[in-house]
């Protein structure tokens, strides 16, 4: 029976994700060891010259500099090439951190495109962007600073204590006494399984509390107009509280042992005095023994910086590892099959074989047994009640989930035999809420195609009815989308409406494209729909009935069945749903307001 290997944790994960930045870092480490080392040898340098000064007064001559001008010259090339190899260490590591950093995002980046949907549903918008932001600069931070610090942290204390045991190996068991009692309460801190929880519980009510503040600023505007106060916030507060007992929890809990850490770890001098009392009162001579005694008091203060760093990073590594879970979480989140065999696209009817699917968690099926074929270059509708499964037929054409069971199939082909470049290079889609980038217009429409040149862009605009609009702003098609453009829902939606026209895609999906349109910019558009629809396959999905009556096809959903199909006036003889729909549309189109009285019909 073959083991599984092992889950790589801490240090060898980041060295794993490194890849071929691995080089860089080991560099970094190295250079860092030997700007610990040349920071130590002033100590020992120091220790000469007040050894030789103390046996010079001792002795009752003079001092001449001649005999310590070689130390004094190598405490001071010591100090240099500490400047330099530190300098070079943390250049290495930064530039190494800074690449691994781009690396992972974009890998992380890369996945989200191929996983299903549904983790963005059953993620907050806060954990996510916890995940990519905070958790991956925490890496940074590691990999720049305390990687480094861990070579440092472990070299200097070992050459330190190689030279102190040349000193003197009494004082230097008395010295190292108390750290050691220090670091096996930390180790035995460390190794509970509760702390680990603990911090676990910590990330995970950081990354609630988060997820809820982005809500709520998401949500403000309908908190605020609905006179939402304390309870508009209750969500908000209970988070909070309980992040804030997680970190109660996980302070207090570890009080105890960091308390007695730190007692222990920083008692060196209490061990030293009276051994150095001892020490002076057995001696045949002061002079042999005062420069030890007093080399320890100083040395023992330097080691005590590498060793806390080594504290820290064991601290840090516990934090790291939590992100690292978090990232590897996302890593092995299972990916809808977007990458096929690679088969390339030469038809463009599409057809649905028996479609059903769920979405996760849900428990009831989005899309029941659906089946349907939309002939090349038709016109067809997707209509029903709201929750009816006309945006989810949608979502499922362009691969944001897997089916449960059933083929669509474009073509003929499978949607998971072809590449995801290539699906997407052959299908344009407009959302109802249409997202638009922090960009400039230009680049916004441009999206749809790159290669496409500034004429192409403009002449996309046109036909999306939204040109002048454009520049009439100070910029025109230079101006950067943000609040202060004062771009309508409307405006945006055209501007997305220009980007799938820009696209030309042979297959063509618009949902609810017209939702912002007035009645004046609605004709234009469903012109340029038109012109734009003309040899192309058109999926609309529409609650305005009167837009689509002369589609070719029209489907009617129903609770994630495909309730009827044909045509308007087929439908309008056969399906009672669609007649009802219908009928409500010309109701809701013909009612108008008296005063002093409720809605009527004209």
């Amino acid at each position: 029976m073959n083991k599984q290997p092992k889950k790589k944790e801490g240090i060898a994960r980041l060295m794993e994700l490194a890849g071929t930045k691995k080089a860089g870092l080991t560099g970094a480490c190295m250079l860092s060891v030997l700007s610990s080392v040349c920071k130590i040898v002033p100590y020992f340098t120091i220790y000469e010259i007040l050894k030789k000064l103390i046996q010079s007064y001792a002795a009752g001559g003079g001092f001449a500099f001649s005999e310590v001008k070689l130390l004094v010259v190598l405490t001071a090339v010591s100090a240099v090439l500490y400047g330099i190899f530190a300098h070079a260490s943390a250049m290495l590591s930064h530039g190494a951190a800074f690449d691994i950093l781009y690396e992972l995002r974009m890998k992380l980046m890369e996945k989200m495109g191929r996983i299903s949907s549904g983790y963005y549903t059953s993620n907050t918008q806060g954990s996510i962007k916890k995940l990519l932001i905070e958790d991956v600069e925490q890496i940074e931070i590691f990999i720049a600073h305390s990687m480094c610090e861990v070579a440092a942290a472990v070299a200097t204390p070992l050459l330190t204590i190689i030279v102190l045991f040349l000193v003197d190996w009494r004082l230097t068991l008395v010295s190292l006494l108390p750290i050691v009692c220090s670091f096996v309460i930390l180790g035995m801190a460390l190794k509970k399984p509760d702390g680990a929880k603990l911090q676990q519980n910590m990330a995970d009510a950081k990354a609630k509390m988060e997820g809820t503040i982005v809500e709520y600023i998401h949500g403000m505007s309908v908190i605020k107009i609905f006179g939402g106060t304390k309870n508009a916030f209750r969500r908000y507060e209970s988070d909070l509280d309980h992040f804030t007992k997680a970190v109660h929890d996980t302070a207090f809990y570890n009080a105890n042992g960091m308390g007695l850490y730190y007692a222990f770890f920083g008692a060196q001098v209490l061990f030293l005095l009276p051994a150095a009392i001892i020490m002076l009162n057995h001696a045949a001579s002061y002079a042999e023994v005062l420069p030890k005694i007093l080399f320890f008091l100083v040395i023992c203060a330097g080691l005590k910086e590498p060793l806390e760093n080594m504290m820290n990073v064991s601290i840090d590594s516990t934090k790291i590892n939590v992100g690292l879970e978090r990232i590897d979480a996302l890593l092995a989140e299972p990916e809808i099959a977007l990458v096929g065999t690679g088969k390339q696209l030469t038809a463009y009817d599409i057809s649905f074989e028996n479609v059903s699917f769920a979405y996760p968690g849900s428990g009831t099926n989005a899309c029941n047994g659906v089946s349907f074929r939309l002939p090349q270059g038709s016109c067809n509708a997707l209509v029903g009640p709201s929750g009816g499964g006309k945006s989810t037929v949608a979502q499922l054409l362009l691969h944001f989930y897997e089916v449960d069971a059933g083929e669509i199939r474009i073509g003929g082909v499978n949607i998971n035999e072809v590449t995801h470049a290539e699906l997407v290079k052959n299908i344009a889609y407009v959302f109802q809420d249409s997202f638009v980038f922090h960009d400039t217009i230009e680049n916004n429409i441009r999206m749809g195609n790159e290669a496409a040149t500034l004429e192409d862009v403009k002449n996309a605009a046109k036909a999306a009815n939204i040109h002048g609009t454009i520049e009439a702003l100070p910029d025109g098609y230079q101006t950067v989308v943000a609040d202060k453009t004062g771009l309508s829902g409307g405006e945006k939606q055209r501007i997305a409406i220009a980007r799938a026209m820009l696209k030309n895609a042979p297959v063509i999906v618009l949902d609810e494209a017209t939702a912002y349109a007035d009645a004046e910019n609605e004709a234009k558009i469903q012109e340029a729909f038109s012109r734009l629809s003309k040899g192309r396959t058109v999926i609309m999905i529409a609650h305005r009935l009167k837009t689509i009556q002369n589609a070719d096809n029209i489907l009617v959903m129903n609770a994630g069945h495909l309730e009827a199909a044909g045509r308007h006036d087929e439908l309008m003889k056969t399906c009672a749903l669609y007649r009802d729909m219908v009928t409500a549309n010309e109701r809701r189109d013909t009612w108008s307001l008296r005063q002093g009285g409720t809605a009527n019909e004209a």
